[in-house]
């Protein structure tokens, strides 16, 4: 749909149209799409405030900001994005923004698990392998986003699963609930992903569709990630 617009933002001439997407509610943007992401921010922010002053020690506290700011990143520029951005403009503007939080998101649980179950020497190792991938990740989104599809799900996947080297750690610290979390919420995030890759299923396309099955996925399993980090920082 074309909209003539004066003055909009969209650039420096105000006789350019701006293009906008598909409306919410239609096949293309279903009108569930972002609600759940939302519904997960407005949950999380006061679970993560919480979460902060329940903190054993000013490293957990540090680290679970850190896995805070990372999380809620992802939700809120997935909300704006998938909600109220609506020129093909900005969207493909904010779409790049949106698959780049994800590895800030993926390095930020990394981060609280890590600082929280391991000694200091091997937990800044970690960290900076993680956050050094984290950054070209988000680069790649960044700047070469229509080259960046596969290689972005493979370090997706890769990044969330390299988690697993904290298993010995979490258990140690927390036993096989902590763990237990962890793995489950791996695996929801491994299982939405190949379900999103397919686009399956689309259930009611115009209202709940493939994409939204993706972030109900997402949804749990930050949920179940977010219980880890629970279990090991207080």
């Amino acid at each position: 749909m074309t909209v003539w617009t004066a003055g909009d933002g969209e650039g420096s001439h105000p006789e350019l149209p701006r293009v906008d997407d598909a409306p919410l509610g239609s096949a293309s943007r279903p009108t569930w799409r972002g609600r759940l992401h939302l519904a997960a921010l407005l949950v999380a922010i006061p679970l993560l405030v919480a979460l902060s002053i329940a903190s054993n020690g000013a490293r957990s506290r540090g680290a679970v900001i850190v896995y805070a700011a990372g999380l809620c990143s992802m939700l809120a520029v997935s909300t704006i994005y998938h909600r109220w951005v609506h020129s093909l403009r900005r969207r493909a503007i904010w779409r790049r923004a949106d698959h780049a939080t994800i590895f800030a998101a993926i390095a930020g649980t990394f981060t609280a698990l890590a600082l929280t179950t391991l000694e200091t020497g091997p937990a800044i190792a970690l960290l900076i392998a993680m956050w050094g991938a984290a950054a070209i990740g988000a680069i790649v989104k960044l700047t070469r986003f229509d080259r960046a599809d596969r290689i972005g799900a493979v370090m997706y996947v890769a990044m969330g699963w390299a988690a697993l080297v904290l298993v010995p750690a979490v258990w140690h610290h927390r036993g096989a609930l902590a763990v237990g979390l962890l793995v489950a919420g791996g695996v929801m995030y491994t299982v939405g992903a190949a379900a999103f890759r397919v686009q399956w299923p689309t259930l009611r396309p115009a209202i709940f569709s493939y994409h939204e099955v993706w972030h109900a996925f997402t949804v749990a399993a930050a949920g179940l990630h977010l219980a880890a980090v629970w279990t090991v920082a207080t």
